[in-house]
């Protein structure tokens, strides 16, 4: 719960759900975000009773969340082997030889596609609609409600964390925000802490 919600009101933050201000709120004398914590506790909830109705649509939902989250692992990998490996910085802390970049590489997007087409496979055959695997259905609902948000409200109201460009490398840059700023939704960069912190 901690963990999540956390994610949730940093996601509300940057404007990337729906009702950002009112998930991005923390309280002021908690200082905990607690309607993103509602929101945790209310997914949980339902999927609590999603497994208690059907167990099958579940497990659409969990392998859906599993594929959702090697692709999200393959997608920047495969972008750096189509631009030639030429976005990683030439002054990185960890070199590997360059045969075995392209070898790590293209062997983790070789996985990353095997087991998202494994776990959208039937269990078994012949598939009826009781043994059909309904993952990529859940992947799908997830899709479409994630470009209907982005077209309605994200490309507007999501500006993604704070970060700088140097030397071709995406380098996250600490942004304090003010709790009292935050609980009414709008967010405040304190200038003087980030120079501080940037010596």
């Amino acid at each position: 719960m901690t963990t999540s919600s956390r994610m949730t009101y940093a996601f509300a933050r940057d404007g990337g759900l729906p009702f950002s201000r009112f998930f991005a709120r923390v309280h002021p004398k908690l200082d905990v975000p607690l309607e993103s914590l509602a929101l945790t506790n209310l997914v949980v909830l339902i999927f609590g009773l999603i497994f208690l109705g059907s167990s099958s649509a579940f497990n659409a939902i969990v392998s859906a969340s599993v594929v959702a989250l090697g692709l999200s692992y393959g997608i920047p990998v495969a972008i750096n082997c189509l631009r030639g490996r030429k976005m990683l910085p030439a002054t990185r802390h960890f070199i590997l030889p360059e045969w075995f970049g392209w070898f790590a590489n293209l062997l983790g997007v070789s996985y990353v596609l095997l087991t998202t087409v494994l776990f959208v496979f039937p269990p078994g055959l012949p598939v009826t609609g009781s043994s059909m695997n309904y993952c990529i259905v859940a992947f799908g609902i997830v899709l479409m409600i994630s470009m209907i948000q982005w077209f309605v409200d994200g490309r507007k109201n999501f500006t993604g964390p704070k970060v700088e460009l140097d030397d071709h490398v995406l380098t996250a840059v600490e942004s304090p925000v003010n709790v009292r700023a935050a609980s009414t939704g709008q967010r405040q960069l304190d200038n003087e802490k980030a120079a501080e912190s940037a010596r």
